[in-house]
C-alpha cells in the first residue's frame, strides 16, 4: 500500500511538472534558448535531486523552479506565482518555489537543499552556455558546490 501512495504522488509530482512545463514552452513561444535553457537545468536538477535523495516536496519545489526560473522583467515573482497557480500548484509549494525563483543569485543564504541543488545545476547549464573559462568554474565551484552529485556532474561535465 505505502509504494502504491509513493507511486501515485510521483505520478501527480510529473503530471504537475508537465503543466507548468507546458505553460512556459508557451510564455517561451518562439524563443528555442530559452525553452532549451530551463528543459537542461529542469533535467540537470530533477537526477541531481532524485541521486542526493531529496525528500518529495523538496524534489517538487526543486523540479519546479527550474521549469520556471527563467522567466524575465521586475515581475518576475507574481508571473512566476501566477503561472504556478494556473496549473494547479499548492499555494504553499508556490510560495517556496517563489523563493528559490528569487533567490536564485543569492548565494550566501541557501538555506535548504532544493536550493543548492537548483543553484549547481543551473550554474552547469549556464558554464557551459556562456563558455565559462575552466579557472572561474572550479573558483566558483569551490565555494558554492557542496553536493556530491553536483559536484560530480561538474567535474564530468568541464573535466575540472
Amino acid at each position: 500500500m505505502t509504494q502504491e501512495i509513493s507511486d501515485l504522488s510521483k505520478k501527480q509530482l510529473e503530471m504537475e511538472v508537465s503543466r507548468v512545463a507546458l505553460k512556459m514552452k508557451s510564455v517561451h513561444h518562439g524563443d528555442a534558448v530559452k525553452v532549451q535553457h530551463f528543459v537542461r537545468v529542469y533535467t540537470l536538477a530533477k537526477t541531481i535531486g532524485e541521486l542526493e535523495k531529496l525528500s518529495e516536496e523538496e524534489q517538487e519545489n526543486l523540479e519546479l523552479a527550474a521549469v520556471v526560473h527563467n522567466i524575465e522583467g521586475d515581475e518576475r515573482i507574481p508571473a512566476v506565482r501566477d503561472i504556478l497557480t494556473d496549473c494547479g500548484v499548492e499555494p504553499e509549494t508556490a510560495m517556496r518555489v517563489c523563493h528559490i525563483v528569487e533567490n536564485m543569485d543569492n548565494y550566501e543564504h541557501i538555506a535548504s537543499l532544493d536550493h543548492q541543488i537548483f543553484i549547481e545545476a543551473r550554474m552547469i547549464v549556464e558554464f557551459k552556455e556562456h563558455s565559462t573559462p575552466a579557472d572561474e568554474i572550479v573558483k566558483f565551484a569551490e565555494k558554492r558546490f557542496i553536493t556530491n552529485y553536483g559536484r560530480m556532474f561538474l567535474k564530468r561535465a568541464f573535466d575540472v
